[in-house]
């Protein structure tokens, strides 16, 4: 299909390429590059200034942009009503797995305090203890055994019966 530019020319303008006028072509040989279409047309853009032009108020557009906004509107709060369950389910997802990070973290301490402790409290450890800080076994009139907190008295009155206690607060 041919451009307009050369359909004119065909019937009104030039024949020949050497007929051409002097504008389009400089060279009377042959182009390396075929000429482009409508490159002798000049189209003028004029600037328009519609600073000063006032938009009429149209009820119908503005009745039809309130409800399209009304729409968009219920429809993004539906869309997010629907969404926040599962959203809901995938943090506590995350929560309880964390949870049972720790408790299993937790397990793990206890097990190993565990372990220490029965290292610590084991009858042989305690009896090279007290050999290495000299400490005889206590003879019978030595021991005192003491009675348990009834109901009514408070942990008060049990800690002023203590007779090490009594030594301790006379110093």
């Amino acid at each position: 299909m041919s451009a307009l530019a050369t359909f004119v020319n065909r019937f009104v303008g030039a024949r020949e390429l050497a007929d051409a006028p002097s504008a389009v072509w400089t060279r009377t040989d042959a182009p390396r590059l075929r000429p482009l279409a409508n490159e002798d047309v000049y189209l003028f853009v004029k600037r328009i200034d519609n600073s000063s032009v006032i938009r009429a108020n149209d009820p119908v557009a503005q009745t039809a942009r309130n409800r399209s906004m009304a729409t968009g509107f219920a429809c993004a709060v539906l869309i997010i009503a629907g969404l926040v369950p599962s959203a809901y389910n995938v943090t506590a997802g995350f929560e309880l797995q964390q949870l049972r990070q720790e408790q299993a973290q937790l397990e793990r301490q206890r097990a190993i305090l565990e372990t220490q402790e029965a290292e610590l409290v084991n009858p042989d450890r305690m009896r090279q203890l007290a050999k290495a800080l000299n400490m005889k076994e206590a003879q019978p009139q030595q021991v005192q055994t003491l009675s348990g907190m009834s109901k009514t008295d408070s942990p008060a009155e049990a800690r002023v019966d203590l007779p090490f206690r009594q030594s301790v607060s006379a110093r």
